[in-house]
Parts: structure tokens; sequence; C-alpha cells
């Protein structure tokens, strides 16, 4: 209940300051992130988003063998909590096994 009212009021404060494009696209992405998050259970379906917060690039890794596992927690650890890693690195492990 409280989700659509936040994004409602988050949209029409960006609409009414005059955004630059760059502040639309980065509406967009946000709202596109809150939606696939949802999809794959990262957030609940009925969640409250109390705060959205820019993104930062914590690591990026190219060229991963495919057998190669990929440990989060080494990656992750220092700036996520521990049941956000465990979450991902779940998810992260079943990629390529269907």
């Amino acid at each position: 209940m409280k989700l659509p009212l936040l994004l409602g009021l988050a949209l029409l404060g960006i609409a009414a300051g005059a955004p630059h494009p760059q502040e639309k696209e980065g509406a967009f992405f946000t709202n596109e992130a809150i939606r696939q998050a949802q999809n794959t259970h990262l957030i609940p379906k009925g969640a409250t988003i109390q705060k959205v917060q820019e993104g930062i690039e914590l690591a990026a890794y190219e060229s991963i063998p495919g057998d190669q596992r990929i440990n989060l927690f080494e990656i992750l650890g220092d700036h996520v909590p521990p049941e956000v890693v465990n979450n991902l690195q779940a998810q992260v492990d079943q990629v390529g096994k269907s």
C-alpha cells in the first residue's frame, strides 16, 4: 500500500523539479530495479520501500570462467549485510544449473 504512494511521490518530486534527462533515466532504472528485485524475490511483493539510494559499483569482474565459483562474501562482505549476500549467493550459485 505504501509502496505505490512512495513511488508516486518520488516520481512527482522528480517531475516537479525541472529534472535533467539523466534524472528521468535514473528514475526509470530505479523503478525497473525495484520490479526486478520483487520478481526475483530479493524484495518481498508487499514490501514498503522507505528510501532509495544511488548505487555504487563495489566490484567489477569480466571473463569469469564458467566453472569458477563466485564467492560474493569475498566481494561484498564489507559493504553488504550478510543476509543479502546469502540471498544473492544462492541465486548466483543456481546460474547455469538449469
